[in-house]
């Protein structure tokens, strides 16, 4: 097994940033195929992932995977928020649900192998897509002074990384709607939590909402 190729880092083009939960900095990943390509890059394909077991839980579903290497063997668990139907409440689909819950597991075990083991290590010199440069402004060399623009209200920027699913907003809203939250209150939330309306959230953020939510649910229901 070639150590050095399974812990190359990613290329720059292959890592992703989203906001991290609770006002934390913002985390780099890598998606899960990326991860699939290394292991049959370096493995030659000679290698096994199998879901052991499972458990559906109120507001996620949580899988432990293991991955199979020649005579090594790795096994993580991972999650994923359950999504239901924004009107009904019903669960759309835990199949998916299940199948993202085992790529994250996928991923983590990887990470025991080696793989992106750097994106877990909190390195601030990860490798990034270059900014371009910002074009230099021409004009005459002494510019007559002029009045500056007062600056206008900007929307909230959209969170980098993968944008939740409609099955997680349509949880966000049922879920908001059972604690008899408006609108407006569940914008305010998301956006004091994570600097962004739901409708922008990324989908760690929105199943870290969607988690805390569920909580308040199981709180009223047990008072």
């Amino acid at each position: 097994m070639d150590r050095a190729m399974l812990e190359k880092p990613f290329a720059a083009d292959q890592i992703r940033t989203r906001r991290g939960g609770f006002g934390e900095k913002p985390l780099a990943y890598v998606a899960g195929h990326e991860y699939v390509r290394r292991l049959n890059e370096v493995l030659d394909a000679e290698w096994s992932f199998e879901v052991v077991e499972y458990r559906i839980l109120d507001a996620e579903v949580v899988v432990l995977g293991k991955l199979v290497a020649g005579a090594v063997q790795k096994a993580a668990f991972g999650g994923s928020a359950i999504t239901r139907n924004r009107d009904t409440g019903e669960v759309v689909s835990l199949a998916d649900d299940l199948k993202a819950a085992a790529t994250d597991a996928l991923k983590k075990a990887c990470s025991l192998l080696g793989i992106g083991l750097h994106l877990y290590a909190g390195d601030d010199k990860l490798p990034t897509r270059p900014a371009k440069a910002a074009p230099t402004p021409q004009g005459p060399a002494n510019p007559t002074p002029t009045a500056q623009p007062q600056p206008q209200p900007q929307e909230a920027s959209q969170p980098r990384g993968e944008r939740l699913t409609s099955r997680q907003l349509g949880a966000i809203w049922n879920m908001s709607r059972k604690l008899g939250l408006g609108a407006d209150a569940v914008r305010q939330r998301a956006v004091e939590l994570f600097g962004t309306p739901p409708e922008q959230l990324a989908r760690a953020d929105a199943s870290a909402l969607i988690s805390r939510l569920g909580d308040e649910i199981g709180r009223r229901s047990a008072a």
